[in-house]
């Protein structure tokens, strides 16, 4: 009788159709507890740093919203973040003081927010997503933030916000880049409008260095267009923005051995061509007294290895170059005087070396100023 049932039934001859399996209804106060006890363990493994047991408990395609605005990691990238904090026994704790949980009808996902207590970080929110995934809830998404009370917002605003002068820098940084990429093509003119376009940007802001290192910039740019009155200018406006500076007299000071350093050299290049270095000579004394208490040995030889050079002293140039350990001066500025302080004291051999580290050397402005001078002088890099 039963098969005769199920034939009519597939013929089509009227016999009522098999009974769908029964679904059980959803039980929300039980999953609230099966989500409860997945966060709170979800926790727990962080405080005891258990990695194994903490990325359990996300889903498939889980991500973890972190409380800076670039911390959005997919599984794989937060666990290795996470890694090294967990294996140091260094886990991040959270107490959560209360949880709402929300479902679909199904159960079949959840929503929670719940407020917790940092033992480093103090008051914030987590809030997220779980999925039913096999046979269990798992985090979809976690998200942490902290929470600002209305009435402290204004201050906590005012911190965040980017300041007039990390903007500047920020558009400084931009400036420089594409005045180093200028530089290295030959594009000098470039350079210089990239960076001048800055400085009276700069000026307002007296208890920053900003505008100090944009002249001294212009200032190499235009010695390197062998613009020697405009490179003194810029010197001069570097001068002038210290003697305004609000800026540590520590900080003043160590501007000022620049300046002051810049100005002897360009004067000996100005004046040595007069046949009368005076002017010079007396910028690089001034130099010396402010360098000679401050310990800028390194400085002091380069400068004496540039004067002995421009004069032709053989034997000054020789012994003030070997002064300067070449293997940790990095300024590239340095290296090309001394490297011609070699030449000119005869050892070759050891230039040659100085402009092999000049033509390695980091990519800064100064390196492509340097580095066409070089060329100009018959060592070009290879």
């Amino acid at each position: 009788m039963r098969t005769w049932l199920v034939l009519t039934a597939l013929l089509g001859c009227g016999a009522p159709a098999p009974l769908a399996p029964t679904r059980l209804a959803f039980d929300a106060t039980a999953a609230v507890r099966e989500v409860d006890g997945e966060l709170d363990d979800f926790h727990d493994a962080a405080a005891r740093s258990d990695e194994a047991r903490y990325f359990a408990h996300f889903a498939r395609g889980g991500v973890f919203l972190g409380t800076d605005a670039t911390e959005r990691w997919d599984v794989p990238a937060f666990r290795a973040y996470a890694h090294p904090h967990f294996a140091a026994g260094k886990g991040w704790v959270f107490h959560s003081l209360d949880r709402r949980v929300t479902f679909n009808r199904d159960g079949t996902v959840a929503w929670f927010d719940e407020h917790l207590r940092g033992d480093k970080l103090g008051a914030t929110r987590g809030s997220g997503v779980l999925v039913r995934e096999n046979g269990r809830y798992a985090i979809a998404q976690y998200n942490l933030a902290f929470t600002i009370p209305n009435e402290k917002f204004a201050a906590v605003h005012a911190l965040l916000e980017p300041s007039p002068v990390a903007e500047l820098r920020a558009r400084y940084k931009i400036a420089y880049d594409k005045a180093t990429d200028a530089a290295s093509k030959g594009d000098l003119a470039t350079a210089h409008d990239l960076l001048a376009a800055l400085v009276d940007q700069a000026k307002p802001h007296h208890d920053d260095d900003l505008e100090f290192w944009l002249h001294n910039e212009l200032t190499w740019i235009a010695w390197a267009r062998r613009d020697n009155a405009s490179a003194l200018q810029e010197v001069d406006a570097a001068g002038a923005c210290l003697d305004q500076s609000t800026l540590p007299p520590d900080k003043v000071r160590a501007l000022r051995l620049h300046e002051y350093w810049d100005r002897a050299y360009l004067l000996m290049e100005k004046y040595f061509v007069a046949a009368s270095t005076a002017p010079a000579d007396q910028a690089r004394a001034r130099y010396e007294d402010l360098a000679r208490p401050a310990g800028d040995n390194d400085g002091i030889a380069v400068l004496e290895a540039f004067f002995a050079t421009q004069k032709s002293d053989r034997a000054t140039a020789a012994i003030a170059a070997r002064r300067v350990d070449v293997e940790t001066d990095t300024d590239l500025q340095d290296l090309y005087v001394i490297a011609n302080a070699l030449d000119l004291g005869g050892d070759r051999e050891a230039s040659k070396g100085v402009r092999a580290r000049i033509c390695g050397g980091r990519v800064y402005l100064m390196k492509p100023l340097i580095v066409a001078a070089m060329a100009r002088e018959g060592h070009p890099c290879p």
